[in-house]
C-alpha cells in the first residue's frame, strides 16, 4: 500500500495483475518517493516504468535516461493526487512478463535495465 505523508487511509484495491515471471526478484532497499508535482493526478498501474530524478531524488514516470538513475518497475498500482507518495515495491532485479507491462515500459527502458530485469515473452 502506498503511503502519502499526512494521509493514513487505505486506498481501494484496483488490480490483481501479477507481472512477476519468477519468485526471485529484488526491490530498492529504501523504497522511493513518487513526485506528485511532476506526475500530477494520474493512475499508475502495476508495471509502470520509473526513474529517479538525480536533481530532486524523487521518482517519475520513465521518459529518458538523461538526468535520471535507478530505473525500476512499480509492483503496485498507485492513484496519484498531485502529492508525493512513498512506495516500497520498486523492482530493480528479476523477471517480469513483458505482455503484462503498460506502454511506459519502452524498448529504451528495457535496454537500459537489462540484464538486471529480464523480460519474459510468452507465446
Amino acid at each position: 500500500m502506498p503511503y502519502t505523508p499526512g494521509n493514513f487511509t487505505e486506498t481501494a484495491f484496483k488490480s490483481g495483475k501479477n507481472i512477476l515471471a519468477s519468485e526471485h526478484f529484488q526491490y530498492t532497499e529504501s523504497g522511493g518517493t513518487l513526485d506528485g508535482s511532476v506526475i500530477g493526478n494520474a493512475y499508475l498501474p502495476v508495471g509502470t516504468a520509473l526513474a529517479r530524478n538525480t536533481t530532486s531524488g524523487k521518482y517519475e514516470v520513465f521518459s529518458t535516461t538523461t538526468g535520471y538513475d535507478d530505473l525500476c518497475i512499480l509492483n503496485i498500482d498507485v492513484q496519484m493526487a498531485g502529492k508525493d507518495v512513498v512506495v516500497g515495491e520498486l523492482i530493480i532485479r528479476g523477471s517480469v512478463y513483458s505482455q503484462k507491462l503498460p506502454a511506459s515500459v519502452t524498448q529504451a527502458f528495457k535496454d537500459a535495465t537489462k540484464p538486471l530485469i529480464r523480460y519474459v515473452s510468452v507465446v
